[in-house]
């Protein structure tokens, strides 16, 4: 009986074994997947950095082009807005 109860044991404990590294085998696989999701995640950071690293340089050209336009378009309307009183003007009245 001793001898049936000690084999027992040690298939219990060969079972058991046997499903801790199938689920640990798994656990490897997921965590895998896991780390090639984050390596794809990772390169794709280091791009958006490599591809706006320019950002920080080009950024006082911008502004003062975009000074530009804003005066430009600032004259522009001053000079749209003389034309439509010269025109209003023109038009005449309604009685």
């Amino acid at each position: 009986m001793e001898l049936f109860l000690a084999f027992l044991s040690g298939v219990a404990l060969i079972t058991f074994l046997v499903v801790l590294l199938a689920f640990l085998d798994r656990i490897s696989r997921a965590l895998a997947g896991i780390n090639r999701t984050m390596s794809k995640i990772a390169m794709g950071v280091r791009a958006i950095e490599v591809e706006t690293a320019m950002l920080p340089a080009q950024l006082p050209v911008t502004a003062t082009a975009l000074t530009q336009i804003t005066e430009g378009a600032e004259a522009l309307a001053s000079t749209l807005a003389s034309a439509d009183g010269h025109l209003a003007q023109l038009v005449p009245q309604e009685i």
